[in-house]
């Protein structure tokens, strides 16, 4: 019980301050501002594509701690530095300093189920 517990605290602490990005189970960072011009999505015939383009004033460091911890608890896998992996769905993050803050790319691939 206590680890339902535990588990059920780090899960509150992690996405406490976070909103998540449209139609997935994904969290946009807090104090994260979209880049609207810079997102789309679009249905294919094998499943859904979608990339986010998002800012912070935040460190580069800090987004990356943020999105490795997150995408673990939801069950992301990780296969390479910037791409996990869910079943048959990919997660690809590009995260770069830009000037008083940081950028970040999310390119999502849904696998029709």
């Amino acid at each position: 019980m206590r680890f339902v517990f535990a588990l059920c605290l780090v899960f509150f602490c992690v996405f406490a301050h976070a909103t998540f990005i449209e139609s997935t189970d994904i969290p946009l960072m807090d104090g994260m501002e979209v880049d609207e011009n810079d997102s789309f999505s679009f249905d294919t015939p094998s499943g859904q594509i979608m990339t986010v383009s998002a800012r912070t004033k935040l460190s580069t460091q800090e987004v990356q701690s943020f999105y490795q911890s997150a995408l673990a608890e939801l069950g992301w896998q990780k296969r390479n530095k910037t791409t996990y992996y869910r079943d048959q769905d990919e997660l690809t993050l590009q995260i770069a300093p830009v000037a008083h803050g940081t950028s970040l790319k999310i390119q999502f691939t849904f696998a029709n189920k």
